[in-house]
């Protein structure tokens, strides 16, 4: 049913039982390049948990993803990947990797704090939930829009109805 979409989608197993960081290990590096190299030609998005990047914040850092290098030596190979998108970071942050655009999901809970120093202490806030949600469009390929959980004020008109061309 999902070949019908102009897209190939990915799920990427990096959970690795009673641990808390990921692992990209050989067979799932094999499984990985076999399922990108089934359709080449085809704009493919790879979900997965464990991003594949450091962050910055560090507590997160050292639960991140082992063989996350290797992982990076197949994306690159395969121009086809339009974003990986994961989540375990409980925050909303995106960069360039490889050769496309990583990005992590917010959590519908709660939110890791953005601290960047190297000693910051493991914390969550209250933030706002939140989700992704992905557009496909041809001619553009995929839009990401960020949607918040919550009643909040709003919405409010803001165009005038005057346009200046």
């Amino acid at each position: 049913m999902l070949e019908q979409y102009p897209v190939r989608l990915i799920a990427l197993d990096t959970v690795v039982p009673g641990k808390t960081g990921g692992l990209m290990c050989p067979a799932r590096l094999g499984w990985l390049a076999a399922r990108l190299e089934e359709a080449a030609a085809r704009p493919t998005l790879i979900f997965m948990h464990h991003p594949p990047f450091a962050t910055g914040i560090g507590h997160m850092d050292q639960v991140g993803l082992e063989g996350a290098a290797a992982m990076g030596e197949v994306v690159a190979r395969h121009p086809q990947v339009e974003r990986v998108v994961c989540g375990h970071l409980h925050r909303p942050i995106q960069l360039r990797w490889r050769g496309t655009v990583v990005i992590t999901a917010p959590s519908t809970a709660h939110q890791v704090v953005l601290d960047l120093r190297d000693d910051a202490p493991s914390m969550f806030a209250m933030e706002p939930p939140a989700f992704l949600v992905h557009v496909w469009r041809e001619g553009t390929s995929l839009i990401t829009h960020t949607s918040y959980v919550g009643e909040f004020a709003g919405p409010y008109p803001f165009f005038d109805g005057k346009r200046t061309e």
